[in-house]
């Protein structure tokens, strides 16, 4: 029975996202979209010394109002740098990054993300924006977390077109032999329903939603192979009190991503 509460699944899922980052002066590269929410959240509660990097290349050590696009105005206002999608990239290839966080149209069993087409390229059921800077993140960052929405559509056997490369095939060392740098990619997916890690290259869930009412049954109904379970599967730990005040009120007050997650379907 789902309990009378006061949070939504995409809350759930920021939160659990932002718990992810650590105050050890960790850098986090961070993406368009929902991945803003979760990044600031951490530097607004348990991580104020962290530093942020939107994949523009805005740099950041002070919190900011943020806009829907990455590149407007209010995250460039008193920002630490302003430089440029190349050099970020190149902080990326130099493993400057102690985390990193994308968003995905879908995702595969190895953890490969597909944000360009659904069906055939050249005549597709739905088309995405596409790469952005997402390739450069799954090929060059460690600790790559990805947010999504989950149901059976975004969750594959095999996405329908590589984006950004997870780890393939599921061939141990498989990323190294096709020329990615080691110890990169994929390290866990947080979506509105569970919490996933990768073990051996294979998404494993680690992490199950209840106080949402999520069950079992109703992860393995949405996602599209028989996904392994960890050993020590557990319950998510809920968002507290503090956590949502900060999400609502200082992180996204004009509620600019939570009318946005609505239309992000296909």
């Amino acid at each position: 029975m789902v309990k009378n509460l006061n949070y939504s699944p995409i809350e759930q899922m920021i939160v659990s996202a932002a718990r992810l980052i650590k105050d050890n002066d960790e850098v986090i590269f961070v993406g368009v979209g929902i991945p803003q929410l979760a990044a600031w959240l951490a530097k607004y509660t348990h991580a104020p010394n962290c530093v942020i990097v939107h994949e523009v290349g805005i740099i950041r050590t002070i919190p900011c109002q943020l806009g829907l696009f990455v590149d407007s105005l209010y995250v460039q206002n008193l920002a630490d740098m302003l430089s440029g999608l190349f050099y970020v990239n190149a902080l990326a290839a130099n493993d400057c990054y102690n985390r990193a966080f994308i968003g995905a149209g879908q995702i595969d069993r190895y953890g490969n993300i597909n944000s360009t087409v659904v069906g055939n390229y050249y005549h597709p059921i739905h088309r995405w924006p596409g790469s952005g800077g997402g390739n450069d993140v799954m090929s060059l960052c460690r600790n790559v977390v990805i947010m999504l929405k989950q149901d059976k559509r975004r969750f594959p056997e095999r996405v329908d077109f590589i984006t950004s490369p997870g780890y393939l095939d599921g061939i141990p060392n498989q990323r190294e032999k096709e020329g990615l740098l080691p110890m990169t990619g994929p390290s866990v997916v947080v979506t509105d329903m569970a919490i996933y890690h990768f073990i051996d290259g294979e998404m494993v869930l680690k992490s199950i939603h209840n106080d949402l009412g999520v069950t079992l049954e109703d992860i393995k109904r949405e996602i599209g192979w028989s996904v392994k379970i960890d050993q020590s599967l557990e319950v998510t730990k809920p968002p507290s009190d503090e956590e949502l005040d900060v999400l609502r009120e200082k992180v996204d007050p004009q509620k600019i991503f939570k009318f946005a997650s609505k239309s992000d379907k296909f």
